[in-house]
């Protein structure tokens, strides 16, 4: 492959990449879920979230359907896995069911903003298409640089998340936590529904 197109595929496959993860949407749930956080934790949340999406998605790229076949788990269980934990989550910033809040909120880096918000089932795949489509080794450095530039991109959206969080307020932040909430409790039950969709559609014979 020659240079040009190598930095046309890299430039393609980011912004395809970008755009699934889709940080602004997720950006008012985050600044939600970071309430109450001092800045240096927010920025190791951050940071944390960014780095274990990057993780997972190039880990699911390299030998995700190996693994995922030796366990006879496919892409509509994870996605209804990912389901459960967002509306789990959701319930917990609505009516405040989960204990161990100081726990939970050390590992919101990892659950739910790096698995299932910003590494989810279609940022999961499009990794896989990416390495399937292109030849090796070209293809783990168009994946490798698609990964640095969409979640580059997506950690300098999430680290101005404080301006957001001083114009809402404390108050601000309260209404805007039960808001998310009942959102993410509608991802996760659209999560559910889509990966046993997914799920009845494969188990039927064509």
């Amino acid at each position: 492959m020659d240079p040009r197109a190598l930095l046309t595929a890299i430039a393609q496959d980011a912004v395809a990449l970008f755009i699934i993860v889709d940080p602004v949407l997720v950006l008012p749930l985050f600044a939600a879920l970071l309430k109450g956080m001092s800045r240096p934790e927010r920025s190791r949340t951050i940071n944390l979230g960014v780095l274990v999406a990057a993780l997972i998605l190039i880990l699911f790229a390299t030998i995700g359907r190996p693994v995922m076949s030796l366990f006879g788990v496919g892409l509509p269980e994870f996605m209804a896995a990912g389901g459960v934990m967002l509306f789990l989550i959701g319930l917990d910033e609505i009516f405040g069911l989960l204990g161990h809040l100081g726990t939970y909120q050390e590992n919101i880096g990892i659950v739910p903003l790096a698995c299932p918000l910003l590494a989810g089932p279609r940022a999961i795949v499009t990794t896989m298409l990416i390495v399937q489509r292109n030849p090796f080794p070209t293809n783990y450095l168009i994946l490798s640089c698609a990964i640095v530039l969409a979640l580059g991109a997506t950690w300098v959206i999430f680290y101005y998340t404080e301006p957001l969080m001083r114009i809402l307020g404390t108050r601000g932040s309260l209404i805007l936590g039960k808001l998310m909430g009942i959102l993410v409790a509608a991802i996760g039950t659209h999560f559910i529904l889509q990966g046993l969709a997914d799920f009845w559609a494969n188990c039927i014979p064509r």
